[in-house]
């Protein structure tokens, strides 16, 4: 008599055409059937990460604000650089090849993160100020004392011109701000601003600390690498900032400064790298290609004040 035909007598191609059409949330509890299917799941999940991280139809754009400019602020272009574990050039071979490295497992897909360079748009490559009487009488101060060369020193270290960022103000004896931060993934219509789909990634906020703010604008160092400020308790999303002071006209008053002991400052943040956990990247890359099926006909709208 013929043994009865089991799971594990299925060949792995018809189980991978099988479990292909499951999102891949569904299939983190089915990895602990067996060996095997774990296997399976694995090597399904490595192969929809290398796609979905270059997101070839979509596109990651971040807002990162301080909750006074919210309707002012324009989002941010991010551009795809790398993903950990994923484009390691004998990695990613074995993964297209269907093997894959034995090290790399599901929690060390969980633990991956995309990195990306956010970029200006076009139509965002104005300045903004959120004091602008005040940064206008800082301007004039330091043309009449000779301050310039010294503020266009600090912006021109290893930046590039178009380079986006923000602007951090603390009054005197004001210890930390705080900015919002929204991360979307969406896929782009027609039209400038015209999304098919838009998927909220993730919506946090980064505290920034005077005394961390003064030791990274200090830290000139080639070789130094500013920390990853999260967004989340779950560290989701995070940025990388470069900090630059400001030269002030307090800088020209030593009995003003001498007076307060934390002085008011400006600080500029340079935006360098947004990182984003893979696995939740794969997730709404899949919930926007859902989401643009059942919204077929429609766009949505979303202009820059």
């Amino acid at each position: 008599m013929a043994s009865p035909i089991t799971i594990n007598s299925v060949p792995n191609e018809i189980l991978i055409s099988i479990l292909s059409f499951f999102p891949s949330r569904s299939l983190l509890p089915l990895s602990a059937v067996s060996h095997r299917f774990s296997s399976v799941i694995l090597r399904i999940l490595r192969q929809r990460l290398v796609k979905a991280a270059s997101l070839p139809d979509h596109r990651l754009i971040l807002e990162c604000y301080h909750p006074a400019d919210k309707l002012s602020t324009p989002y941010l272009y991010c551009d795809y650089l790398w993903t950990d574990g994923i484009d390691d050039a004998s990695t990613k071979s074995a993964v297209i090849e269907g093997q894959g490295s034995p090290d790399l497992s599901l929690s060390a897909l969980g633990r991956a993160y995309s990195h990306f360079c956010p970029v200006k748009q076009e139509e965002n490559r104005r300045g903004r100020r959120r004091y602008p009487r005040q940064a206008e009488a800082q301007d004039d101060g330091q043309g009449s004392t000779g301050s310039t060369s010294k503020f266009a020193g600090a912006n021109s270290h290893d930046e590039l011109p178009d380079a986006p960022a923000d602007t951090v103000y603390l009054d005197q004896g004001e210890l930390f701000s705080q900015l919002c931060t929204v991360t979307n993934l969406v896929k782009l219509g027609p039209k400038p601003g015209l999304f098919l789909s838009h998927i909220n990634v993730n919506d946090g906020l980064i505290r920034v600390w005077r005394d961390w703010l003064a030791a990274q604008a200090t830290d000139h160092s080639a070789a130094a690498q500013a920390p990853i400020l999260w967004a989340d308790t779950h560290q989701t999303v995070g940025v990388r900032f470069r900090v630059q002071q400001i030269s002030q006209l307090w800088e020209n008053m030593p009995l003003l400064m001498e007076a307060m002991d934390e002085p008011p400052v400006i600080y500029r943040l340079v935006f360098e790298e947004l990182v984003v956990r893979s696995g939740r990247l794969l997730l709404m890359v899949e919930a926007s290609e859902k989401q643009e099926v059942t919204t077929s006909g429609k766009a949505i709208v979303i202009a820059s004040m």
